[in-house]
């Protein structure tokens, strides 16, 4: 009776505290529902920010793309249909792929593939690239497609470090690419994690070099990446492309792309190559015995040597150049038929393809004279020849900022600490006529200090890698999450600034031969006040340019100059108010530099030593080069139009 009895009371006591208990949530329903909703409608909002950013993106991919694509074809050239063929692997083939194709149905081939990976191999200059660009925009502008499709953008691999995984690269590099069009770091990481970006990632056989041991090769740890790299359905989707030799010496090791088709681009047609050649001249009857030799003797020399996307551009750009007063040609094609061999023809056209790109240069003709041209270029091959490292780095890619060892790392290490001690005794001249002669305690010590400093400068600036440039990131004004990391920053560096402040002012005034206190706190102040918003905006709105370059590949050093002179301009205005404002400027002006603006001081350094080898203006040259089509963009760095060229300049640095 009494196990009966407490049965009942237990479960009438449950029944009374779940009641209880329902009541005290009752109220919060409301607001569980309302937080709910904003939860629906944020998510609703973060998914159109998300289709906004695709839109913005493929628009970006689209316009850039086709000029890169005119710059390839050449002025007044039509595309060659150029051809394709598979070849199967002996596992792990994509399903869907056709015998055979073409540049046009490039599209509709590469979406009946299952799944949609692709690897574009052929000889150097066969048109992978260009193939891979037909590709872009064809998905890009095809009557079928979706807005929930992804934006093929496209990667050089050159630049990948493979210790980093494939999407934190990727999504890094959609950053590095877009930012200027609004695409943070966090968007393109979403899109690359939505699986909104298909990766079109070419050049892997510029990864490594020849003397690159089996297992040190980044393209051997890329294929790996591509392998791992999956999406709810399977593998992603991703399009490759390749040298067929690299790509078959990785193969014979078992390393390939997984899952993918390949296809090889086949050899320019005879028909195709006297299409192209007639549509790039003005005056087509010049070109005539070049295209009966090759409709004569498809398997000939002549035939032999230019049968690539490649070999043509250089012909028709070397033969097309007049002179610059007559406008008469300044050489005929038939020259082309006296040539033995295939590798007297290459050589034959890249010796004049510069001069007369140089020339033909369609903003700026003749700003630099073609043997400087040459010699300035060679160089800087030689340079990527010898010194960068095949492990870790390219060899294809020309960063301003780091091209420092090229003059040599001891030397340029040993001008920089040079040029510090020069600016440390400079400032030091400045500050001694504002202290009295003398030998007291606090004289000395204030000696001891200034030199303490310039020591210090002079070892950092000699022993110590060179860090990123930075930028000043005014954008992020906008965004109340920075603004708040401001204020905070702000707050922090306003005491520290006000104790230094205080004390720089009391040893000044002291050295001086008095102390006035009510002066010394009201400039204590000021000089806190500046040094705390100095600081923060240092800390909110710089940032290494790593993360976050410009498409401009001269900006990196320009911005990383204005970040070390701006805020070096800033804190020598607060330092002029406790040893006067010449002083306090030249403090804040050289200790800002060199302690803040690593990559852009290192540049100037580098660009004294190496005076000679290479222009003054740097920047402005390769640019010049890139307008002209001897270079190309990629991300931050310039690379060489084309690897024959690049190799050519380093074997043939004379004119």
């Amino acid at each position: 009776m009494t196990v009966v009895l407490a049965l009942w009371l237990s479960k009438h006591f449950q029944v009374a505290r779940l009641g209880a208990t329902l009541v005290a949530l009752a109220p919060t329903v409301p607001g569980a529902y309302l937080a709910w909703a904003a939860y629906r409608d944020d998510r609703r909002e973060t998914a159109a920010d998300t289709d906004a950013k695709v839109k913005t993106l493929a628009a970006v991919v689209a316009a850039t793309e086709t000029r890169q694509r005119a710059q390839l074809i050449g002025p007044g050239a039509r595309r060659i249909d150029i051809t394709f063929h598979q070849r199967t692997e002996p596992a792990n083939n994509a399903a869907g792929a056709a015998a055979h194709g073409r540049l046009t149905d490039i599209v509709s081939y590469y979406q009946n593939l299952r799944p949609a990976r692709l690897a574009i191999t052929g000889e150097p200059g066969a048109g992978k690239t260009l193939l891979a660009l037909d590709l872009i925009l064809g998905l890009l502008t095809h009557p079928g497609r979706a807005d929930t499709d992804p934006v093929p953008v496209r990667f050089s691999l050159a630049g990948w470090n493979t210790d980093r995984p494939l999407q934190e690269w990727l999504a890094h590099q959609v950053h590095q690419q877009f930012r200027d069009h609004g695409i943070t770091l966090a968007d393109a990481t979403t899109l690359v994690d939505r699986y909104r970006v298909l990766p079109v990632l070419d050049g892997l056989d510029e990864m490594d070099t020849d003397a690159t041991p089996a297992g040190r090769r980044r393209a051997a740890r890329a294929l790996e990446e591509l392998n791992a790299y999956q999406d709810p359905t399977g593998s992603a989707p991703v399009v490759l492309t390749c040298r067929t030799t690299q790509y078959e010496a990785l193969a014979g090791l078992d390393l390939r792309m997984r899952e993918a088709a390949r296809i090889q681009l086949d050899d320019v047609s005879p028909g195709q190559a006297a299409a192209y050649l007639t549509a790039r001249s003005t005056s087509p009857d010049r070109w005539r015995s070049v295209i009966d030799t090759f409709t004569a003797a498809p398997g000939g020399t002549l035939a032999r040597s230019l049968a690539t996307l490649w070999r043509l551009n250089l012909a028709a750009t070397a033969y097309e150049e007049r002179h610059p007063d007559t406008l008469a040609y300044l050489r005929e094609p038939d020259h082309l038929l006296t040539l033995a061999s295939p590798g007297a023809v290459r050589d034959h056209l890249l010796a004049r393809y510069l001069p007369a790109a140089a020339h033909q240069h369609p903003t700026r003709p003749n700003r630099y004279h073609p043997d400087q041209t040459h010699h300035w270029l060679a160089a800087l091959a030689a340079h990527l020849a010898t010194t960068a490292p095949a492990s870790t780095a390219s060899s294809a890619d020309i960063v301003l900022h780091q091209l420092w060892p090229m003059a040599g790392p001891r030397r340029v290490r040993t001008a920089d600490a040079l040029l510090a001690a020069l600016l440390a005794l400079a400032v030091t001249t400045l500050f001694l006529p504002q202290v009295p002669i003398g030998f007291s305690p606090r004289q000395l010590l204030g000696a001891s200090v200034t030199v303490l400093a310039a020591l210090v400068t002079i070892w950092q600036t000699s022993h110590t890698r060179v860090r990123e440039p930075q930028t000043f990131q005014l954008q992020r004004l906008r965004n109340p999450t920075h603004l708040r990391q401001l204020a905070r920053t702000i707050a922090i560096g306003l005491p520290v600034g006000l104790a230094l402040g205080l004390a720089a002012s009391g040893l000044a005034f002291g050295l001086a031969g008095g102390v006035v206190v009510e002066l010394v706190i009201v400039i204590g102040l000021l000089f806190g006040l500046l040094f705390g918003l100095a600081v923060g905006l240092v800390v909110v709105l710089s940032e290494p340019l790593k993360d976050a370059p410009p498409t401009d590949p001269r900006h990196p050093v320009r911005d990383d100059l204005v970040v070390g002179l701006a805020l070096g301009l800033m804190v020598g205005l607060a330092l002029g108010l406790v040893v006067g404002l010449v002083v306090g400027l030249a403090l804040g002006l050289a200790g800002w530099l060199y302690w803040f603006s690593g990559a852009g001081r290192r540049y100037l350094v580098f660009i004294l030593c190496v005076r000679g080898r290479l222009p003054w203006r740097l920047g402005t040259f390769l640019n010049w080069s890139y307008e002209g089509g001897l270079l190309r963009i990629s991300g931050m760095a310039y690379q060489f139009r084309h690897r024959e060229l690049q190799d050519w300049l380093t074997a043939h640095p004379t004119p």
